[in-house]
C-alpha cells in the first residue's frame, strides 16, 4: 500500500520494480500494479499512459538505483583497479534492497527478441555499463595495474560472465549468498591479468 506521506511516484516505481523482478517485466501491468499499491487503475494510467511506458519507467528507476548504489560511491577512488574491485563488490547485490533479482539479467533475456523501446533501453543501458567497465579496465592498464597486453573487452567479457554465473548459481545452491565463488573467480581473473 502506498504511503501518502512519501513521494507517491517513487513508491509506485519501487513496487513495480519488485513486481517485475518477482515475475517478469513483461508480466508487469498497470492493473496488477494498482492492486499491489492500492491505487486506482485510472490513477496509475494517468501516470504512465501505457504498459510500455510503465516498463520504461521501471527501467529508468532501476538505472538510477544502479548508478546511486554501484557507480557514484566509487567515483572518488583514484586507483582504477581498486575502483574496479569496489564496483564489483557493490554490483553483486545492488538490487537486494529493492528487487528480487537483477532486472537487467531477466529483462535482457526476456526482451532479446522483442523489438521496440523497452528492448532498446535495455540494450543501451547494458552497453553503457559494459562500456564503463571497459573504460575502468583501460584505466587500470594505463596505470600499470593490469598487464599492458590485456584486452579490456576480453577482461570485461570474463567479468560479466562471472556476474551472470553467480546470479544464476545462487538460486540453484552452487553459489552462496555472499557470492564466494564469484569473489574467488574474480580474484583469479585479476591475478591472471595483473602487471
Amino acid at each position: 500500500m502506498v504511503d501518502k506521506g512519501k513521494n507517491t511516484k517513487q513508491q509506485i516505481l519501487e513496487t513495480a520494480l519488485l513486481m517485475a523482478t518477482a515475475t517478469s517485466l513483461n508480466d508487469l501491468t498497470i492493473g496488477g500494479l494498482a492492486v499491489a499499491t492500492g491505487l486506482s487503475k485510472s490513477g496509475l494510467f494517468a501516470h504512465f499512459k501505457s504498459k510500455e511506458n510503465l516498463q520504461l519507467a521501471v527501467l529508468n528507476h532501476a538505472h538510477s538505483l544502479f548508478r546511486d548504489i554501484v557507480i557514484e560511491p566509487t567515483l572518488n577512488i583514484e586507483d582504477p583497479l581498486s575502483r574496479l574491485v569496489m564496483i564489483c563488490e557493490r554490483w553483486l547485490d545492488w538490487y537486494e534492497s529493492q528487487a528480487k533479482t537483477c532486472i537487467y539479467i531477466s529483462a535482457a533475456v526476456e526482451f532479446d527478441d522483442q523489438e521496440g523501446p523497452v528492448h532498446e533501453k535495455i540494450s543501451r543501458d547494458l552497453a553503457m555499463w559494459l562500456g564503463y567497465l571497459t573504460s575502468t579496465v583501460e584505466q587500470a592498464i594505463k596505470a600499470n595495474k593490469l598487464k599492458e597486453d590485456t584486452d579490456p573487452k576480453q577482461f570485461v567479457y570474463e567479468l560479466y560472465s562471472l556476474y551472470l554465473g553467480t546470479q544464476s548459481m545462487v538460486w540453484v545452491g552452487i553459489e552462496d549468498e555472499c557470492h564466494s565463488r564469484f569473489k574467488q573467480a574474480f580474484h583469479s581473473l585479476i591475478e591472471r591479468y595483473s602487471a
